[in-house]
């Protein structure tokens, strides 16, 4: 049983910059042509963004398990030319769907902490596309003084620390609907433990890869917005539509 509860606990957890890195570059997309035909270098332009990932992860002696992360983002843009968008990505927070009683979560303000990714896009058509790299791996990425970034887990059987590293390869397309860009995202995401803390965890630890798929909006923000207002603010000012499964 507490073997079961264990596993469960670690195949939930889904690398949070995989999907964040991706949404930030699709709200690049802010009508770039029109904005600034003439390509200028540096703007201070700002977006956020939200993002949903699901997958499936077959889970020893339970079966499948569906999960699910939600990411909220907030973006700097610089603009090289009419086609290109190169944005700047922050994760403002991260949150893990409860699966079979397991509960997993950052620390309260880490994710800002996490490194920033940088996103190229580039418009083909009236789509605009990115693929990029994105992650952390041994060094202190949210600063707890501990290797990597720490995921909290809770569970009835199974609670404690988990510090991975994590890597991402992530694609996505999207194009204007109004005043928000939308548009799919899809990632393979590597997870490496680096160490646990709690005997159930440091038993059932191992790496991880996952193949998710989800869906972005983002939509135009103030220059000065920050992660600490927006999320004191409440309702995140853009929602991405439900992927479906």
């Amino acid at each position: 049983m507490i073997r079961t509860a264990c596993a469960v606990a670690l195949s939930i957890l889904l690398p949070a910059v995989a999907g964040a890195d991706g949404a930030a570059a699709e709200r690049g997309a802010v009508e770039p042509a029109v904005a600034q035909a003439s390509g200028a270098a540096k703007s201070s332009e700002a977006w956020v963004g939200h993002q949903t990932m699901v997958g499936t992860r077959a889970v020893p002696l339970v079966g499948k398990v569906d999960t699910r992360t939600d990411s909220f983002f907030l973006a700097t843009v610089e603009r090289p030319g009419a086609d290109r968008i190169r944005l700047e990505l922050q994760t403002c927070r991260t949150t893990f769907a409860k699966a079979a009683g397991v509960q997993v979560s950052f620390a309260p303000g880490a994710e800002p902490k996490l490194p920033r990714a940088v996103v190229e896009l580039r418009r083909e058509g009236s789509t605009w596309t990115a693929r990029f790299d994105s992650g952390w791996g041994e060094e202190d990425a949210d600063g707890d003084g501990h290797p990597g970034a720490t995921l909290h887990v809770d569970a009835p059987l199974c609670s404690g620390r988990l510090f991975v590293a994590s890597r991402s390869q992530t694609r996505l397309r999207g194009r204007m609907e109004g005043d928000v860009f939308r548009g799919e995202v899809r990632a393979v995401s590597v997870q490496t433990t680096l160490g646990a803390e709690g005997a159930c965890l440091r038993l059932m630890a191992a790496d991880q890869k996952d193949a998710v798929r989800g869906t972005f909006a983002w939509v135009a923000a103030p220059a000065d917005a920050t992660c600490d207002a927006l999320l004191a603010a409440g309702a995140w000012p853009v929602q991405a539509a439900e992927p479906g499964r």
